[in-house]
This record gives C-alpha cells, sequence and structure tokens, in this order.
C-alpha cells in the first residue's frame, strides 16, 4: 500500500467526509502530475521540497488562473498530507506549512442563490418529469436546506412520517454530527410518493439509481438536467441549499433558525445569506 492510500486511510478514520477525503487525494494526484511534468521524473513522496508547493502555488494562480478557495483548498490537502508524511518518518518536516495562502478579500454578497422565478422554472421542470426520484430530491433539498453529500447519505430509517407530521435526521461527517429537521407537507408528500415506486433492495440509502444508492456526481448530473431543461445557465445542489437559506431569511424567519436547520455551527455563516446578491445589487443600480 502506498503511502496515499495510508493517507486515505487515516481520514477515514479521523471520520472525514467523503468529500473532504475526494478533495485531498484529488490535490495530491493533481500536485504530482504538476511535478512530473516540471521535472520530467515519476513523482516521489520523500522528494516534495518547500519550492515544488510555492511554484505550484504560482501555476495555479497565474497560469491555470484557479480562483483563490480553489488554490487554498490545494494547499490545505497538501499540508495535511505531508504532515502525514512527518509523522511517518518520511519527510523531516513539512514542506508546504511555510507557504501561505492566498489572501481572499471578504465577500460583501451573499452566496450565489436561484431567484424565485429561476427556482420555479427549476422546480416546475422537475415535477413535469414525473419522475417520483428526482421530484423528491429537488423538495429534499430546497425544504430541508440539505447539502448534496448528506442527501446522498439519508438512510431510510432517518425519515419518520406521520399524517401530519415529519422529521429526517441529517447526517454529516460520517455520522459525526446530526441534526433534526422537521419535514413540511410538500417534501413528506414527495417522499411518500417517491417510497410506493423505490425499487425493492438490501441497500437502505434513500435514493436509489440504477446501479445502487445515488452519489453526489450523480446528483450533480440530475440538477444539470433540468437546469437545462428550463434554459437556467448555472444550477447546482449547493445553490438549492444557497436559496434556501437566503429565502428563510428573507421570509423574516429568525437567523438563530436557519442556522440550526441549515446546521451552521457558526451564525456568522448564515449571516452571509443577509447580504445582497449580485443580482439584487444590479438591480438596485438599475433604478438609479
Amino acid at each position: 500500500m502506498d503511502y496515499v492510500d495510508q493517507f486515505k486511510e487515516e481520514l477515514t478514520r479521523q471520520e472525514k467526509s467523503d468529500n473532504t477525503i475526494s478533495n485531498y487525494i484529488r490535490a495530491i494526484a493533481d500536485f504530482a502530475k504538476y511535478i512530473e511534468g516540471r521535472t520530467g521524473k515519476q513523482f516521489d513522496v520523500k522528494d516534495i521540497i518547500e519550492l515544488d508547493v510555492r511554484e505550484y502555488k504560482s501555476y495555479l494562480l497565474k497560469v491555470a488562473k484557479q480562483s483563490p478557495k480553489t488554490i487554498n483548498n490545494k494547499l490545505s490537502g497538501l499540508t495535511k498530507f505531508c504532515d502525514f508524511l512527518v509523522a511517518k518518518g518520511v519527510l523531516s518536516n513539512n514542506p508546504a506549512k511555510a507557504v501561505k495562502k492566498v489572501k481572499i478579500q471578504a465577500k460583501d454578497t451573499a452566496p450565489k442563490s436561484l431567484s424565485k422565478n429561476d427556482f420555479y422554472k427549476l422546480r416546475r421542470e422537475f415535477h413535469k418529469s414525473g419522475n417520483l426520484r428526482d421530484i423528491s430530491i429537488i423538495e429534499t433539498l430546497y425544504n430541508t436546506g440539505c447539502r448534496v453529500s448528506e442527501l446522498c447519505s439519508i438512510e431510510l430509517d432517518d425519515i419518520q412520517i406521520s399524517e401530519r407530521k415529519g422529521t429526517l435526521t441529517i447526517r454529516s461527517g460520517k455520522g459525526a454530527k446530526y441534526r433534526v429537521v422537521p419535514l413540511n407537507a410538500t417534501v413528506r408528500k414527495a417522499i411518500k410518493e417517491y417510497l410506493e415506486v423505490r425499487p425493492l433492495t438490501n441497500d437502505t440509502r434513500l435514493f436509489q439509481g440504477q446501479r445502487g444508492s445515488l452519489r453526489r456526481e450523480a446528483v450533480f448530473r440530475i440538477l444539470n438536467k433540468y437546469a437545462t431543461m428550463a434554459s437556467i445557465v448555472d444550477a447546482n445542489p449547493h445553490m438549492i441549499r444557497h436559496t434556501f437559506c437566503k429565502q428563510l431569511l428573507t421570509s423574516g424567519v429568525d437567523i438563530v433558525a436557519v442556522a440550526d436547520l441549515a446546521g451552521h455551527s457558526n451564525i456568522n455563516t448564515t449571516a452571509i445569506y443577509t447580504r445582497p446578491t449580485e443580482e439584487e445589487k444590479v438591480s438596485a443600480l438599475e433604478k438609479l
């Protein structure tokens, strides 16, 4: 087993989310490809030096022109991996720690969400399809504000539905964190109707595809398909979550309640949704 596989096992032991593990492993693979391209030699973890990381950061910023957030995430993955290599005795020190992350200017706008009209068009395409699984997906995303990784992790026994009420236990980080979200009538109806046609399987995950339980990539493809049908250029599961938070706050729901529903550990994270979106800024200037 090589060091990357061992690192992946250690992240799993630490109960890191599937998304975090995937991003870290991808960051290492991208870095290895870059080093091999620059040196013409096969990547060897024992040879990583500070100059490699510093030059890689410069390449991502100036040549690949990736966003500061993406670059910083990759640097975080490399730093964690090098920490692991130091602990294993492969490296004497961590060459990535001395490389500073790209400074990101504080955002003064809310994360991008869908306007009420665009969301209606998207939601309408889901319902027009008649696909009860897909309808249940969009209604669960929108009415609970869950993350796409959380959606894919929903087990059948996480759902409790009675005639007039229901709850969903949402788990994240390998189940280390969870919250219980009430289910309104709309999402209760969608889930109940999907359960009636859900394939018979030993898999306990709620959402099933042709090859077993749905993964996050499949949910992205589903959203993208209906967004294309609705003539919406940009729509993904994250934006549905942003729409959930933005619309609750705009409707006057207390920020503490929204933070609790969204699973934000810090209320400052929720507060960003009180800021205007880019579209709202443009609309404001049009009134001049």
